[in-house]
């Protein structure tokens, strides 16, 4: 059984802040981009209707025999055109996937996939991670800073313990008994969720109501 007090002083998780978007009851359709085979959006079903993008058949396969999603799409983000916009965009362990100038051109893209909100979670910096199970699309090909999304006009927050504790795949970073039982109070001592620079993961939130009319400018000739 959950410890009471415990669960009142854990820090808020990636799924806690998508919570938050959601429960203010702007948010109706939601899309996950590299969805994989599981995914925070499916608790919010059936009050939004979501959709997995995912550019491997393979697990867009998965996610329907696991009913991640009401709806699937196979693309590549970066690649194919999508005539579509939804309440929220979200990217869940993504962007570290690509090389800088893609991750980039992802930002700018997904900017005009979403209505509202745009939310997603990422390492602090570079974090190495190889091909796992085999996947070489797994291997990480960039680090990412708080300064690059603030400057993209993102709220940075902290999840996922302390960069300090934790290490591959959010792992314990050292070997010695109780390394993650000293991250949690680390955690709490430092207050990750508002102060992003001592957090492992950054989950990065933007309001993009108000900028299509920005894009029409640059669409301009």
């Amino acid at each position: 059984m959950p410890n009471p007090l415990r669960q009142l002083l854990r820090p808020r998780s990636a799924a806690d802040f998508t919570a938050q978007l959601i429960d203010n009851g702007e948010v109706k359709t939601a899309l996950d981009i590299g969805c994989g085979i599981r995914s925070h959006l499916s608790q919010f079903r059936p009050g939004v209707q979501t959709t997995g993008l995912d550019a491997h058949a393979e697990a867009i396969d998965l996610a329907k025999q696991r009913d991640v999603h009401d709806h699937y799409i196979q693309a590549d983000i970066l690649s194919d055109n999508l005539d579509a916009t939804f309440d929220l965009v979200t990217l869940y362990g993504l962007i570290e996937h690509l090389p800088k100038a893609k991750g980039f051109e992802l930002l700018d893209r997904v900017e005009r996939l979403s209505a509202k909100f745009i939310l997603l979670e990422t390492p602090h910096g570079f974090v190495p991670q190889g091909p796992e199970f085999g996947n070489d699309y797994q291997r990480h090909r960039s680090g990412w800073f708080i300064h690059e999304f603030e400057g993209h006009g993102y709220t940075v927050h902290g999840t996922t313990g302390t960069r300090y504790l934790r290490g591959y795949m959010a792992g314990p970073k050292y070997g010695f008994p109780g390394c993650l039982l000293l991250d949690e109070a680390l955690t709490l001592l430092l207050r990750i969720n508002r102060k992003p620079k001592h957090a492992f993961n950054l989950l990065a939130v933007k309001d993009v109501r108000g900028l299509p009319a920005r894009h029409e400018r640059e669409a301009q000739p």
